[in-house]
């Protein structure tokens, strides 16, 4: 609701940003059939946040191939990019068939990136987007981001997520690298952290920015953590 991203807006500490996925109606209902209305009310929300606003994304299921709607999405993406106006944008799909260098260059040369997923049993794809990445200025279509979501062996899930439970050492180290590496090169990197990859993503995330650090400078962003005591009005836990 536009009241709830107004309090986010006024309250989010300075350096926070938000990442919102569209809708499902669009992505996973409508399948990008006759979502015009829909991915404009997103646009409009995103927009909304200003400053707060990392890249939005699409979120496809895994039977959403390229075989079965490859045209659907290229006519979609097509008539995206020209309603984007600067917003960023990337895209996630779970398909071999379009997890591929050829659909990450196809994103980049409309302003929009390709997600790289860490996920146990399936190919993170990094290369693809690097490869690709070059492509977004060279089109003139803006600067290239990274987008990355760690999610680990989302199957097996673990008993809790209240403690590091199955360390990946040597997952983050690799992706230490990478971000340091991008970021030496000037492109911004968003990377969000789930809870079954370790157990507990906050402690991931600082085992993860641990190990960035003496390879990039990094700003120092430690807000106090705040557990709220009760709900606000709205039935919604406020977020900081």
């Amino acid at each position: 609701a536009p009241s709830t991203v107004l309090q986010w807006v006024e309250i989010a500490p300075e350096g926070f940003t938000f990442a919102l996925k569209a809708p499902r109606l669009i992505t996973h209902e409508k399948r990008l059939v006759d979502c015009q209305a829909e991915t404009r009310a997103y646009l409009d929300v995103l927009r909304s946040l200003g400053s707060l606003a990392a890249p939005g994304f699409l979120q496809f299921p895994a039977q959403f191939t390229r075989a079965r709607d490859g045209r659907a999405l290229a006519a979609y993406l097509d008539w995206l990019a020209g309603e984007l106006h600067g917003l960023r944008l990337a895209v996630e799909v779970r398909a071999p068939d379009l997890m591929t260098e050829a659909f990450a260059r196809f994103l980049a040369e409309r302003a929009m990136s390709l997600v790289v997923v860490e996920r146990t049993g399936t190919p993170d794809h990094f290369d693809a987007w690097q490869t690709a990445a070059p492509t977004q200025t060279a089109a003139s279509a803006g600067a290239p981001f990274l987008f990355v979501r760690i999610i680990g062996n989302d199957r097996d899930p673990l008993p809790n997520d209240r403690d590091l439970q199955r360390p990946q050492d040597e997952i983050l180290d690799t992706w230490a690298r990478r971000i340091a590496d991008q970021l030496d090169a000037g492109i911004e990197t968003f990377v969000y952290m789930h809870n079954p990859f370790e157990g507990h993503s906050p402690a991931s995330v600082r085992r993860l920015l641990e190990r960035v650090a003496p390879l990039h400078s990094l700003p120092a962003w430690s807000p106090p953590p705040h557990i709220p005591k009760e709900q606000d009005q709205s039935g919604q836990l406020p977020l900081f």
